[in-house]
């Protein structure tokens, strides 16, 4: 039996290869490429700027032109590989870098357009960030509102050349935004957050200042979306904690929401306690260098600042003065036409009297609760102070500046009390949208910086052209005298509705 079971084995195999040998010439038998790809292991971009790759490939019995190319990308991260994308089907790959800073695999498949076999090779793609600090201007073009980041060594020592990124918001998170802008500009925590908010009249978001990615929708962060009237945007860091706290609020149709962005008092914008009956009216401007409260806004109604005490979120009057003041806080008598921090870190605001419409200047110290006013000056010698439609002030020396369509002035409030034309502009056509000092000082952490209050940002717009442009000068910082010569102009934007600056990464 054994010996019959060991023939039939032997048999068998014998029976089978002469039946392939005699199948010869039924099937075409295609010869494969040998295929090699050398690419670097790990490749280096940088976002919004332009990558070029070319892989050393070696074909072995073929040429070019027999291949297919395709360049793909996908995330490091959790279910990254789910979202391949093709980004290039050239042997030379070109892309404008869209993706945000971080780890993403690279990936180049070669197929042979005849046999149909695929060769790949993956590199790891590391992108950088290149956004810096820099110029955020927010302008409407064709019907569109979004915002271009200036970043130049005119302002920042951070950067070697100009570099303009176009429809920021758009481009990076693949939507336009909606509704006309009304107001850019930064919240800055350090150690904790650092973000970009953009209003539009629709709503608005708040960024990441790093990647300009969308971290919320305005409609998120503010419930009360059917009473939005947007009027300003505030932020304040916690005086002595800057690197901890951190606070802001929306001024939207006379109301005055406050949000904290460690999560902890406020997870949205929330207004502030009323209690015994209280009513108001925020003006669009408020104190933002100030200890002992969570936020201090101007009441139009009865021309009074109020106060959110610390851990209360009561809103209600400041104390009252134990000592002979200046002026009285809590009845200006006036309608807020503007406030900033400037010089000395004190709040200086313009005010119109409600009666004689008389315009005042009033320094005030909010550190000194409860003595909080410093000084009145009257502008009765400034003629040009009544049409001014844009104000500014300087932290590094007493300069206070105004401006029509055409021309800045100073007031030199702190010596002559009389009016100083500084600057005309000459160009036809144009007329000034929006007038900006520089200013760059933001907490305890970081006291110097060497353009702050340096700079003079101009806004002008051309009602023909529809052009937008923006005038950079070099200024004094004490007594605002314009350095000609120091002119830089950058065109090309819509209408300029809103510049804010946008702080480099320090965490």
């Amino acid at each position: 039996m054994n010996k019959i079971i060991n023939i039939l084995f032997t048999i068998l195999p014998m029976w089978v290869l002469a039946s392939c040998y005699d199948d010869k010439g039924n099937y075409d038998y295609i010869e494969l490429d040998n295929v090699e790809i050398s690419m670097q292991d790990t490749v280096y971009a940088t976002h919004f700027r332009m990558l070029e790759l070319d892989a050393d490939i070696l074909f072995e019995g073929a040429s070019e032109e027999d291949y297919t190319f395709s360049w793909r990308l996908w995330s490091n991260g959790i279910n990254g590989v789910n979202n391949k994308k093709e980004i290039g089907n050239e042997r030379k790959l070109v892309y404008r870098v869209e993706e945000f800073a971080g780890s993403y695999t690279l990936a180049l498949t070669i197929t042979n357009k005849t046999t149909e076999v695929n060769s790949y090779k993956t590199a790891l793609l590391l992108v950088q960030s290149n956004i810096t600090e820099g110029l955020m201007v927010l302008h409407e073009k064709n019907g569109k509102s979004d915002f271009d980041l200036v970043m130049s060594p005119y302002f920042s020592q951070r950067v070697q050349q100009d570099e303009i990124l176009h429809n920021v918001y758009e481009t990076e998170n693949g939507e336009p935004l909606e509704g006309r802008g009304v107001s850019i500009d930064a919240f800055f925590s350090i150690g904790r957050y650092q973000d970009v908010m953009v209003l539009t009249d629709k709503g608005g978001a708040r960024l990441s200042a790093f990647t300009m990615e969308k971290s919320y929708d305005i409609a998120t962060l503010f419930p009360q979306m059917e009473d939005w009237k947007p009027e300003n945007y505030l932020y304040w860091n916690y005086y002595w904690s800057p690197g901890r706290f951190g606070f802001d609020a929306l001024i939207s149709g006379g109301r005055f929401y406050l949000y904290s962005a460690i999560g902890k008092d406020f997870t949205s914008y929330t207004e502030p306690i009323l209690k015994d009956g209280l009513t108001y009216k925020a003006s669009p401007y408020a104190p933002k260098w100030f200890d002992y409260y969570q936020g201090i806004l101007y009441d139009e109604l009865a021309g009074r600042f109020l106060g959110i005490e610390k851990n209360t979120y009561i809103l209600k009057e400041l104390a009252a003065p134990t000592a002979v003041q200046p002026f009285d806080w809590n009845d200006m008598h006036a309608t807020l036409r503007y406030m900033d921090t400037g010089y000395g870190k004190h709040e200086f605001g313009l005010f119109e009297d409600w009666e004689s419409h008389e315009l005042t200047l009033y320094e005030f110290n909010f550190d000194t609760k409860p003595n909080i006013a410093v000084a009145k000056y009257p502008a009765s010698n400034c003629p040009n102070l009544k049409n001014a439609k844009f104000y500014a002030v300087g932290d590094l020396g007493p300069l206070f500046m105004y401006a029509d369509n055409q021309n800045i002035y100073r007031f030199d409030y702190n010596g002559s009390k009389n009016e100083e034309k500084l600057y005309t502009l000459q160009k036809v056509g144009e007329k000034i949208t929006s007038m900006q000092i520089l200013t760059i000082f933001v907490d305890r952490y970081f006291t110097s910086h060497p353009y702050n209050n340096k700079v003079l940002l101009l806004s002008t717009y051309n009602e023909s052209t529809k052009e937008g442009k923006v005038y950079m000068y070099y200024i004094n910082v004490t007594n605002g005298t314009v350095d000609l010569s120091s002119e830089k102009v950058l065109g090309g934007f819509g209408e300029i509705l809103d510049m804010g600056w946008n702080y480099p990464k320090y965490n």
